[in-house]
């Protein structure tokens, strides 16, 4: 609930295009930082710890409380618009938006465990298809293809930091920490491309931008399939996470503002959503394809899948 609210705050508050893009960029950078430091925080808790510290997640949750009370006071005021302006809960729209996705997100996850070619998972992914093709069509948005870009951002993000961590363990031979370690470029990298993509968004056309992330994240990926030992760690992995990450960091700026701009009055919180649920997509499938290519390593290896 909070991310939607974020970016329909950020649309709400910030009139201009300028703004809007280094508020957006802003909040990227926050977003990266917690990442990496989840990253390093777990790592250490995973090789340095035993079971009896799980109290230290009580704590996590128990530091959620001040921030949300500074929020409370550092936030800005929200006005409510006339009842003459205010719309009505869109029933049609939540049924068909969240049926669709329930059931994609159960398709491309069970397809990884049962088979892709199953009936039960081929049915649920067709059907799933049909009814989120009835959400755009009763919404009617003009943003529907940067929904599906959307999920490219997540999708590589993740994909690419369960592969990297397990190469870094199960190949390189690293500890947990050492792997969280080896992650925070990634943290780095995603902070200051969060910061020159909101300098630069605004004053470039969107369509280059788009397409020109997608290339440096495949330039990154690429740069990540030629690292299969540990000296390769700074000639390719290194310079991967900054190119994947700046193509990450522009694409997720600039597809944020273009579509959070053509929101209509009063939908940004709806737009704000249904942006958030195609990145959580992204992460959906980064999540299946990255569990794909390791049972398909297996299988070229002569593994079993239990080994």
């Amino acid at each position: 609930m909070n991310v939607p609210s974020a970016i329909a705050m950020i649309r709400i508050t910030f009139t201009d295009p300028i703004e809007r893009s280094g508020a957006y960029a802003a909040y990227a950078i926050a977003g990266t930082v917690g990442n990496v430091a989840g990253f390093v925080i777990g790592g250490v808790l995973t090789a340095r710890t035993s079971w009896r510290w799980g109290a230290l997640h009580y704590l996590v949750a128990i530091l959620v409380i001040p921030m949300a009370i500074a929020g409370w006071f550092l936030l800005p005021p929200h006005k409510a618009p006339p009842k003459s302006e205010r719309r009505s809960i869109d029933i049609p729209g939540v049924l068909t938006l969240t049926a669709g996705l329930i059931l994609f997100v159960y398709a491309i996850s069970d397809g990884a465990e049962v088979g892709w070619g199953s009936p039960q998972v081929i049915t649920t992914l067709v059907l799933s298809v049909f009814v989120v093709g009835a959400f755009f069509g009763i919404e009617q948005y003009n943003f529907i293809p940067l929904f599906f870009y959307a999920w490219s951002p997540y999708w590589w993000c993740l994909s690419c930091e369960l592969q990297l961590v397990s190469v870094f363990m199960n190949l390189w031979g690293d500890s947990a920490l050492i792997a969280a370690v080896r992650c925070i470029p990634m943290g780095v990298a995603g902070g200051i491309a969060s910061y020159l993509s909101g300098r630069f968004v605004p004053r470039l056309p969107p369509n280059y931008i788009l397409v020109g992330s997608q290339v440096l994240m495949a330039v990154g990926s690429v740069l990540f399939a030629l690292a299969d030992t540990r000296d390769k760690y700074w000639p390719y992995v290194f310079p991967g996470m900054i190119v994947g990450m700046l193509g990450l960091a522009a694409g997720y700026v600039a597809c944020t503002a273009v579509v959070m701009g053509g929101a209509r009055k009063g939908e940004e919180g709806v737009v704000g959503a249904v942006m958030y649920t195609a990145y959580q997509v992204g992460s959906t499938l980064g999540f299946a394809s990255e569990h794909f290519c390791v049972l398909l390593s297996l299988r070229l290896r002569g593994e079993s899948v239990a080994d």
